[in-house]
């Protein structure tokens, strides 16, 4: 079959790191591993660090950064120089953009229209424009306001991709018809499955003999580590050997889990690491018990699937990555803040050996499933393929 000129867009791209960033950088190296080529359009700075270098390659992925002129938040960025290097790109068969509600990349998209090129467009939107339900009433008045002017915009999409079987509910009302939007599950690398040896690692941490609960991910408020931590005071009453281990950079939230914990007398019982390597986030993993993902939201939740390629029994919140990735035979749900939920899963994990341990079996075999190789191959391609045709 011929092969794609492939283009990605987003914010931001390797060596930046969080959900959508890797998401990207690893299915389009599978994608150049298939013998696409492939092209990244993003911006070239993050949190105050530039990238000098504009043009380069990494795993054979052509990179194209641009300057950003302003940045407020997630959303709001000024950067029009990524417009000309998206147009001048012209014989694309594939554009994918990564996420609804970017001004400079819906400009891109209509101007590609108007112009009549050629290109199959399409979006991961990941999540919904502004998606959680915690913002004050001006920016969620900003949100409707915005929502609404995207609506004709989205419809003009060749393809949407949802990353759980959820997301057609609310991408269907962002403007996408249903029979436009298309099934591709995350997914992780194979070498998530590797062995490491972490024995140094539990004796750095003081983790001998100790019953883990890990929780990975930004410290911030949205992702619940306080919530956990408000968990323990109970649970180490009852079972003083029990530590939360948590790994993620500080998105400025560290301070005040680390006074909560200071306040309920569970200090002794934490362990916040910061951003951690990947080798120490494998080491981190299999010193683990029970993986606890506490956030408000998520689209999928790669870093709970990580956990189940370590054969871990996991506690999600019921937000809809989970709903996609946690039923009762591998791990156990609870709402969003909601403590005495989580205390009570917690608690019947650390008790009922038998069902921990199925658990952890039952989430290998589906981790097994959904790396970012076999997804790549037998879902993303293919649906290129199909789109490209049309």
């Amino acid at each position: 079959m011929k092969k794609l000129k492939i283009g990605y867009v987003l914010s931001y791209f390797h060596p930046f790191k969080d959900g959508t960033e890797n998401n990207c950088l690893y299915l389009a190296t599978e994608m150049v591993k298939l013998g696409h080529e492939v092209h990244v359009f993003t911006s070239d700075r993050r949190d105050g660090q530039i990238i000098k270098e504009k043009e380069g390659m990494i795993n054979g992925i052509h990179i194209h950064r641009n300057r950003t002129l302003l940045r407020y938040k997630y959303y709001l960025e000024l950067n029009p120089e990524i417009i000309w290097s998206i147009l001048k790109y012209k014989d694309l068969d594939i554009l994918h953009i990564h996420s609804f509600g970017f001004m400079m990349y819906d400009t891109a998209f209509i101007l590609k229209k108007i112009l009549g090129d050629k290109t199959k467009i399409m979006n991961t939107p990941h999540g919904p424009f502004m998606s959680l339900d915690s913002y004050p009433w001006w920016q969620k008045a900003l949100k409707n306001i915005f929502t609404t002017l995207e609506c004709p915009i989205n419809w003009m999409y060749d393809g949407v991709i949802q990353v759980n079987t959820e997301q057609w509910k609310w991408i269907t009302k962002s403007g996408v018809s249903k029979k436009r939007i298309h099934f591709v599950p995350d997914g992780i690398p194979e070498d998530r499955f590797r062995k490491v040896n972490n024995k140094e690692y539990i004796k750095k941490h003081n983790l001998q003999n100790k019953f883990v609960l890990c929780n990975l991910g930004r410290v911030l408020k949205y992702k619940g580590q306080d919530d956990i931590v408000k968990a323990l005071p109970d649970i180490v009453k009852k079972y003083p050997n029990v530590i939360f281990l948590s790994m993620g950079k500080d998105h400025g939230f560290l301070e005040e889990c680390l006074r909560l914990a200071k306040e309920l007398k569970v200090e002794d019982h934490v362990r916040f690491l910061g951003m951690v390597s990947e080798e120490e986030k494998l080491q981190g993993l299999d010193a683990t018990d029970i993986f606890i993902l506490s956030s408000e939201w998520e689209a999928f939740g790669i870093v709970t699937l990580e956990a189940m390629a370590r054969k871990k029994a996991v506690i999600c919140t019921d937000c809809e990555g989970s709903l996609y990735l946690v039923k009762p035979e591998n791990g156990l749900l609870y709402h969003y803040e909601d403590v005495k939920g989580l205390k009570r899963a917690i608690f019947t994990l650390i008790e009922n050996t038998k069902l921990r341990k199925g658990m952890e079996k039952e989430n290998y075999k589906k981790a097994l499933e959904l790396t970012n190789e076999s997804i790549a191959r037998n879902y993303l391609e293919p649906l290129y393929y199909k789109i490209q045709r049309k």
